[in-house]
């Protein structure tokens, strides 16, 4: 993930200036300033000798709590997922129940395919979490908002209350 130019300076021994050298010289990530260690910043014009170790080994602290970071984004969001997986099956039973006698047409049909449409985007989102987590995020809020107290909606209601939350899923998953 790029720190950017602020992001440096968290570096003990990285300003301003270091930290625009560092990233115009392709170590735009911790991880990337960890990898190129002393031979690597030693390129750098005007960086302090004394100092790059001590500055490898910083970056490499920083990388490995990012990656931390973000490895538990990814899991949280898979909760999420999980959870509206839930509450889409539980819509499903609660419209098959109070709706019995419509779902037998034109409508239950539709509701049938809306339902597994809602179903296949949240499937297909949780391969993406990993490449796509902040994205990934927003749209798993969106779609649970669309979905919050469908259950106890009217048929049409569920119907484009579930159209609207594939929309936020499917938005995700196109690049």
């Amino acid at each position: 993930m790029k720190v950017g130019m602020k992001g440096m300076r968290k570096l003990d021994g990285i300003g301003e200036v270091l930290s625009r050298r560092l990233i115009e010289a392709g170590y735009d990530t911790f991880a990337k300033v960890s990898a190129a260690g002393e031979e690597g910043l030693k390129k750098i014009p005007g960086i302090n000798p004394r100092l790059i170790n001590s500055i490898v080994a910083q970056a490499g602290e920083l990388a490995e709590e990012a990656e931390q970071g973000r490895a538990r984004q990814v899991e949280e969001l898979k909760k999420k997922a999980v959870f509206l997986k839930g509450e889409v099956q539980e819509i499903a039973k609660r419209v098959r129940n109070r709706f019995q006698e419509t779902l037998s047409g034109k409508a239950g049909k539709k509701m049938g395919k809306e339902l597994v449409k809602v179903m296949d985007s949240l499937n297909k989102l949780e391969g993406t979490l990993e490449r796509r987590v902040k994205k990934s995020g927003k749209g798993l809020v969106k779609a649970e908002k669309q979905l919050k107290g469908l259950a106890d909606s009217g048929l049409k209601e569920i119907g484009n209350g579930l159209k609207k939350a594939r929309k936020s899923l499917k938005k995700v998953l196109v690049k």
